[in-house]
């Protein structure tokens, strides 16, 4: 409710409009009456309201005045004029405090409750405007956007340590590496240049500079999939891209990083033309090895030293023997997952996983020998995880499994008969289950979805629900996606989704308020994540929600 204040020194007119007006179905409570400007001033002081609605002419003290002075201590009030002055100019001077609106008496009710219709509706967005600026710099003085940066920075740099359970590292920081295709890339500033700049036009500031690349980022990267970036410094930029198809890659790209560079030249570097250039690395089909990609990017931009004007330099160094000898260490996490669908006799995943990875691998156009190493890899892994279905696995691989890779001469030979020994394995340890066991397991994904239904609000990891029902991470991921059909990733998002629309719907939550109380910290991670899955934004879906509650 916004507080209100009525000022008219006519009893009968004040009263009139305090009792015959409802206040608070309009979203307003009437704090203070007063029948003149001065003591209206004194009451302010005690007892601040955000709306004044006061006639023009009174003793002591006038609406005039009143206003300007009210307008001077309180610069967020409201002010409406109600008067039975015609004359332009008491309606100029209205203009000249910012009143929302003037009103002539004798005004009619439906006037005055259109006019605090339109008020409430204007001030329900600068509040939100407000909040939302709040929370946002609550959450960057928090360090959140730090924390980030940081993670993104060290998975660039090739930490590895920063695998081990990176899926719930990523999503406790609301990044979302879902695509097949990952690459980095990197603008680079000329340095020089842009000091002349920061010395003319930014007096030496490098924050107030870089906080503006942040904004041309965020509004041209708002329309790519999964892209993030680093403000490394106020001459580097680098970019993480995962993009779904490759499609969307070729289209999306360069384009965007081109845009970017051009309107950080156009907006920010009024006086000297600053040069830069755009590296970009290799796609591959994992995050785990988007360090490589942007090794690459980096190196491409030293090869422009050779290049001459062209500002985008994409990698075409095709020797890398020697980090591809070592490529097979780092298995994209695809693997892992056909090793455990089989491993629990999920042969219908097995067969999309393998399909999904092989299709991956012949886009990225890889080494042959490193396909081969792939599917030997593979065989290894699902020997580590079925120890007990050892002999069914030899009686259906045998040993002519390492010779066959080996001697493949097309990688479609290879997919054909890597998918039908994986698939036609699964579907034997499928059959091997007991069913006693099979009932198990669904009680445990039963005491699994109870206990994120009952910690919905709060960061849920993986860790967190495996070591509440007892199992590996591993397993049980691949555990809740055989049994329920979806990722534990997307369950908890679709349950939370769902809690938002009800929130939306049936409370008056702000949209940051919203997103706390269904577990995500940045609000509007949220609005996006939102708008993906119900194709309109938070405040859309309040509004038709409660459009068609009403018809």
């Amino acid at each position: 409710m916004y507080r209100l204040m009525v000022v008219e020194d006519e009893d009968m007119i004040r009263k009139g409009i305090v009792n015959s007006i409802p206040w608070q179905s309009l979203g307003f409570i009437v704090a203070a009456e007063s029948a003149n400007g001065k003591d209206a001033l004194e009451q302010l002081k005690k007892n601040p309201v955000d709306v004044l609605l006061t006639d023009i002419k009174m003793p002591i003290m006038g609406g005039t005045e009143l206003s300007k002075k009210a307008r001077e201590l309180y610069p967020d009030i409201e002010i409406i004029i109600l008067s039975g002055f015609a004359d332009f100019e008491y309606a100029r001077q209205a203009i000249g405090f910012r009143a929302f609106d003037y009103l002539l008496k004798p005004t009619n009710k439906k006037k005055l409750l259109d006019a605090f219709t339109a008020l409430k509706e204007s001030m329900d967005e600068k509040r939100e405007i407000k909040e939302e600026i709040f929370y946002s710099n609550l959450y960057i003085s928090a360090g959140y956007e730090t924390m980030r940066n940081e993670f993104l920075q060290s998975m660039l740099e090739g930490d590895t340590s920063l695998f081990n359970g990176f899926d719930e590292k990523a999503a406790s920081l609301e990044l979302d590496f879902s695509g097949h295709y990952f690459t980095a890339a990197t603008i680079k500033l000329d340095r020089n240049s842009i000091f002349k700049e920061l010395e003319s036009s930014w007096a030496t500031d490098k924050r107030l500079l870089t906080f503006s690349y942040r904004n041309i980022l965020k509004e041209e990267l708002s329309n790519v999939d999964n892209a993030y970036y680093i403000v490394k410094d106020y001459d580097t930029i680098d970019f993480v891209f995962c993009f779904t198809s490759i499609e969307k890659q070729k289209t999306q790209m360069i384009p965007c990083l081109e845009s970017i560079s051009e309107n950080i030249q156009n907006c920010l570097f009024k006086r000297v033309k600053v040069p830069y250039t755009i590296g970009i690395g290799l796609s591959y089909p994992s995050i785990h090895h988007i360090s490589k990609s942007y090794n690459q990017a980096k190196r491409s931009i030293q090869n422009s030293f050779y290049l001459g004007d062209k500002k985008v330099q994409v990698y075409q160094d095709n020797n890398e023997s020697k980090y591809e000898q070592n490529f097979i260490r780092f298995y994209p996490e695809e693997m892992e997952h056909v090793a455990v669908s089989i491993s629990t006799g999920n042969y219908i995943e097995t067969k999309k996983y393998l399909t999904s990875i092989f299709r991956v691998l012949m886009e990225q156009n890889l080494l042959p020998e490193i396909v081969k190493n792939y599917c030997i890899a593979l065989k290894l892994m699902v020997q580590s995880k079925i120890t007990n279905s050892y002999e069914g696995m030899e009686k259906i691989i045998g040993d002519e499994y390492n010779d066959f890779v080996k001697e493949a001469l097309n990688v479609k030979e290879l997919e054909t008969y890597i998918v039908s020994v994986m698939v036609a394995l699964a579907k034997e340890i499928d059959q091997s289950v007991d069913p006693l066991e099979i009932k198990e397991q669904h009680k445990v994904m039963d005491k699994a979805k109870s206990y994120i239904a009952a910690h919905l609000s709060e960061k849920i990891t993986l860790k967190m629900i495996s070591e509440y029902v007892y199992l590996s991470e591993t397993y049980f991921s691949f555990l809740f996606k055989k049994i329920t059909g979806v990722t534990y990733i997307d369950y908890i998002q679709k349950l939370r989704m769902q809690e938002a629309k009800k929130l939306l719907v049936n409370t008056n939550y702000k949209v940051y308020k919203v997103a706390e109380l269904i577990g995500y910290s940045d609000y509007k991670y949220f609005s996006v994540q939102f708008k993906k899955y119900v194709a309109l934004t938070p405040k859309e879906y309040r509004n038709q929600g409660r459009m068609e509650a009403e018809l």
